[in-house]
């Protein structure tokens, strides 16, 4: 618990393992171990510690006695949305999503400047770095798509649903200004996951989908293990030219949300992991289900952290 806390107070400063462990005069691997629960700080670590993250060393060390079962977190998201309020969960589940989606996809943009867009709608340029036109559009859609998932979270999942979150996402993007792209409908040209893995002929594209449409909204049951399978067929039709990976992704979020299921956001540091897991699915489910569950504690630590210390 200890060190959850000192990771997400270190990332709610927006600073990285190595100017933590220069404040404490102590090595990056430290505060890794620190976050890991390997180790745990001494006394004076904890009063820079403190200091740092300006809270107590009580408040560092207290039991949590947070019960996430009683917060329904669309309902928090939704509120805080219409509040504009600024660095909670609403805020910092924007930055986090659209800064690692977007980088698993290999967009070049930094969290800062992520950040950046977020809250002024402007670019921020750092040195000489050149980011391009495309990365900066789609982050900022992503906002308005998280912001349009958010408003039909407890709809049922349809094809024109998934269809209207890929135009959202790709809107005014190089892509969809080729018109073989059909940005907001089914591809028209066949397409690969990652380094080759075939995925369904644009053919045979729109029946998949409906069987799969037809078969998740047959469940009786929801829980996160449906999502993640529904997630697995999805990514392996691959039913747009591009951006599969983050509609696919918005889609969990969103059903875990409408399921009342703690939600999650997939990690950039975490993709070498998510790959594995979409990629060995059929074989063996625990990868692609280990690495989401493990996303789903760090989101929960993330509700814990903005919700739990009220």
């Amino acid at each position: 618990m200890l060190g959850e806390k000192i990771k997400l107070y270190r990332e709610n400063k927006n600073m990285t393992q190595g100017e933590v462990a220069k404040i404490l005069g102590v090595k990056a691997a430290t505060i890794s171990k620190y976050e890991a629960g390997i180790l745990e700080p001494n006394i004076e670590s904890l009063k820079k510690l403190s200091e740092l993250f300006e809270v107590s060393i009580d408040e560092l060390l207290k039991e949590d006695k947070f019960d996430i079962s009683k917060i329904n977190v669309l309902d928090i998201l939704r509120e805080q949305k219409e509040m504009k309020l600024k660095g909670n969960l609403y805020h910092r589940t924007q930055i986090s999503f659209a800064y690692n989606t977007n980088h698993i996809e290999g967009s070049t943009l930094t969290e800062d400047q992520t950040r950046y867009i977020f809250e002024t709608n402007t670019i921020l340029f750092e040195g000489d770095t050149i980011a391009k036109v495309d990365d900066i559009l789609e982050t900022a859609n992503h906002f308005k798509l998280v912001d349009y998932m958010l408003y039909v979270a407890d709809k049922k999942l349809t094809e024109k649903l998934i269809k209207e979150f890929h135009k959202i996402l790709k809107d005014g993007t190089s892509d969809s200004r080729v018109e073989w792209f059909n940005v907001g409908e089914y591809k028209q040209r066949a397409n690969t996951i990652g380094s080759g893995i075939k995925t369904t002929s644009p053919n045979n594209v729109e029946k998949e989908m409906s069987e799969l449409i037809d078969w998740y909204n047959s469940l009786k049951q929801i829980t996160i293990k449906e999502i993640i399978e529904f997630h697995y067929r999805f990514e392996s039709i691959h039913p747009f030219q591009d951006g599969n990976g983050r509609i696919g992704r918005i889609i969990m979020f969103k059903e875990c949300l409408k399921n009342n299921i703690i939600p999650f956001i997939i990690q950039d540091a975490d993709k070498l992991f998510y790959y594995r897991g979409l990629k060995e699915y059929k074989n063996e489910k625990g990868y692609l289900i280990d690495t989401c569950l493990n996303a789903q504690d760090q989101y929960t630590e993330m509700i814990r952290y903005y919700i739990g210390n009220k």
